[in-house]
């Protein structure tokens, strides 16, 4: 139903103003001083006001102004008996939509409402559509990166969105899971709808029931009121369950049902419900070897099994850590100045092994942009010292993975300098004396490329 907001100090013919459009399936409410439309605005939401452009407490454009400022989506239609072209197009270049002179047909005003209710109406599509290309376009790369192993993840992720096949995506700790799900989710049809996620390692069994499926008052001890269970909320939508390899066997063969069905059981409830959801597991178990264990039940492995999505550690695309870690800086690194990482630093994060993953390089990241305080470059020494020191024990003792190019004398008397220069906080004076060299010359050596 289209809501209108009648603003008129002539009683009846917003009387007869209301009759006509009420008719007409339209909701109707009226004030009849500028004072009035601003308090019942700040109450109630309208699709289309119609303005009188004299008001006895305010002058009718300058309300316009006020209430595009306040609602700028809202239309408005001037309605006045003393027309003039400058008020007009006065009022039409604050954003009016359109002008009618009084006395005014009803059936005419009654069509330009209709009229501006569409115009309203495709300019909010227009903006849930954009919003929903964003969505879609930020999940197109889900990661930061352009190696191989990168790619084939965007290509799959490309390829199962647009099904409701159940997802398996695998990888170690920090490898991203939760980013693949959450792109799947925003490339699938069920982009308008919820997205729901849950641990199933952070919970105990029966809290982990509970929160899944729901329970009905005085189902067990402290449940005072009904609750729903995030399967319900994830309704038409998709539900990630993120360590499923830590799922209890008990709760494994009743969500091994609800996967198969769609149907499910509130604790404490008698009847049944439907769910229409989406489905996502990740895990960075293997699955095959918990059923071995039987730690983990074989029919529902295999019902999991359908497309599985394999997240590559970060030391087996080593290419993308430059392209990551600057990304992170950009991140925190926000409202100060670019940081930018020393060839060294950059050296320490190729050759070190990652057993946190992308998550791990985003806290190295975070904190090395607090270490280096107003610096714009990062070095060596601003990185955590244990990082160094497994960077070059576990592939070379002597750091010889270093490419050769980069142990020119130059290089290295670079890096000196910038180590010195951390050392005394940026006090050129100050470096230039632990050096033994002239602050001129101090000047010159860091101007060389």
């Amino acid at each position: 139903m289209i809501r209108v907001l009648i603003v008129d100090d002539e009683e009846q013919l917003v009387e007869a103003f209301r009759k006509k459009l009420s008719r007409d399936g339209l909701s109707v409410t009226a004030a009849f001083t500028a004072r009035e439309a601003l308090a019942v605005m700040k109450k109630h939401t309208f699709d289309v006001c119609v303005l009188d452009i004299r008001l006895p407490d305010m002058d009718g454009v300058e309300l316009l102004k006020t209430i595009k400022k306040n609602e700028p989506n809202l239309e408005i239609i001037m309605l006045t008996g003393h027309a003039s072209v400058d008020t007009a197009i006065q009022s039409m270049k604050l954003g009016a939509y359109d002008y009618l002179s009084k006395p005014c047909k009803l059936t005419e005003l009654s069509n330009v409402i209709q009229k501006a209710y569409e115009k309203k109406s495709l300019r909010e599509r227009n903006i849930v559509l954009e919003q929903q290309l964003q969505r879609v376009e930020k999940a197109q790369d889900p990661f930061i990166g352009a190696s191989e192993p990168m790619n084939e993840i965007k290509r799959l992720t490309r390829l199962v969105a647009p099904s409701d096949v159940p997802v398996l995506v695998l990888g170690e700790t920090g490898t991203g899971k939760e980013l693949v799900a959450r792109a799947i989710h925003a490339l699938s049809p069920r982009s308008a709808s919820q997205f729901v996620a849950v641990n199933s390692s952070s919970l105990q069994e029966s809290l982990l029931e509970s929160e899944l499926f729901g329970y009905k008052k005085g189902a067990f001890t402290g449940a005072q009121s009904d609750k729903i269970g995030l399967l319900e909320l994830a309704d038409k939508g998709t539900f990630f369950i993120d360590e499923i390899g830590d799922m209890g066997m008990t709760i494994q063969a009743k969500f091994l049902r609800t996967l198969e069905t769609g149907i499910f059981r509130r604790l404490g409830d008698t009847r049944e419900s439907n769910v229409d959801v989406r489905f996502i597991f990740a895990t960075n178990k293997s699955l095959e070897s918990e059923v071995k264990e039987k730690r983990f039940r074989k029919d529902l492995f295999f019902r999991l099994n359908t497309f599985i999505i394999t997240l590559p550690p970060l030391r087996d695309r080593n290419d993308d850590i430059p392209l990551l870690a600057d990304y992170f800086l950009g991140k925190f690194a926000r409202g100060t100045t670019k940081k930018i990482l020393s060839r060294e630093a950059m050296n320490i994060l190729k050759n070190y092994r990652w057993p946190g993953n992308v998550r791990e390089l985003a806290n190295v990241m975070e904190r090395a942009v607090l270490v280096s305080a107003a610096r714009d470059t990062i070095v060596s020494e601003d990185l955590p010292q244990s990082m160094m020191e497994v960077s070059f024990t576990d592939h070379d003792p002597d750091g010889m993975d270093i490419l050769a190019d980069e142990l020119t004398l130059r290089r290295i008397e670079q890096e000196h300098i910038e180590r010195v220069l951390n050392l005394a906080r940026g006090n050129k004076s100050k470096a230039a004396r632990m050096l033994g060299i002239s602050r001129r010359k101090l000047y010159l050596k860091t101007q060389e490329k």
